[in-house]
């Protein structure tokens, strides 16, 4: 009887010196875990961050896009007082800008982004199509604006670029809302538009129309309606063999000019 008591008493004393170790040994090891850093939230973390230095890449895109267009976009006057826009079609200091801003005049001045002023001479212009192209020799061998050849879809996300009401630097932002507009102002006649909903303002006249994502020109800002944000803006692709034609062998007689 006293012997299996001394074993109950040996194997009772094993079973608690066996808790209490693994009791120190469950405590060291959970302590070492709780000073370690959480991984889901490191995780978390690390996806969170990579979302917001993606959204700032694409922001700061956009904002490089229209501080480089901008350099290449100008304001245009005219002795009579008009005022429209332009934008730089290639290296030999040409720049594109809307029929009816130029219209009956041979030299205008040439505001750029900043504050530099240049005489530009129209060599193209059209009396059925609101086009019509300036050489301005102080900008030759500076860069020009992109075009893009491929026609725009609804629902593309735009920038316009020019002077609405003289107002230089200002970019309105929108989306193709309608193609192949058609429409009849004055003694120009517009086929194909695009439709856009970025507003635009008498002043606008001749400027580019960007794709926000590229920031090239896919049309020219022509019109705009006096109800509602629509706008017009001829496709920068219908008119380029003429542009083009012009840059390669200036008009030496313009109509309505003496």
């Amino acid at each position: 009887m006293n012997k299996r008591w001394i074993i109950s008493i040996i194997l009772t004393l094993f079973i608690c010196a066996a808790g209490v170790a693994g009791m120190f040994l469950i405590k060291g090891h959970l302590s070492d875990k709780l000073d370690q850093p959480s991984t889901i939230l490191a995780d978390a973390n690390i996806e969170t961050n990579d979302t917001i230095i993606e959204n700032e890449d694409e922001s700061l895109a956009l904002k490089d896009i229209i501080q480089q267009a901008q350099k290449k976009v100008v304001k245009i006057e005219t002795m009579d007082g008009s005022i429209g826009s332009g934008f730089l079609y290639n290296d030999m200091g040409d720049v594109i800008t809307n029929a009816h801003v130029v219209s009956g005049v041979k030299e205008v001045t040439i505001i750029t982004s900043d504050e530099l002023f240049f005489t530009g001479t129209v060599i193209g212009i059209s009396t059925d199509i609101d086009i019509a192209l300036i050489r301005v020799d102080g900008m030759r061998g500076m860069e020009p604006l992109q075009i893009r050849t491929e026609k725009a879809e609804l629902g593309d996300e735009v920038l316009a670029l020019g002077s609405p009401l003289g107002l230089e630097n200002t970019v309105t932002t929108g989306i193709i809302s309608g193609l192949n507009r058609d429409l009849e102002i004055e003694q120009y006649f517009y086929e194909g538009l695009y439709q856009i909903s970025a507003p635009i303002a008498p002043g606008n006249s001749g400027g580019p129309l960007l794709h926000s994502e590229t920031g090239e020109v896919i049309g020219i800002n022509s019109a705009a309606s006096d109800i509602g944000t629509i706008g017009f803006s001829i496709p920068i692709m219908n008119v380029l063999s003429l542009i083009k034609s012009w840059s390669e062998t200036p008009m030496t007689n313009l109509p309505g000019v003496e």
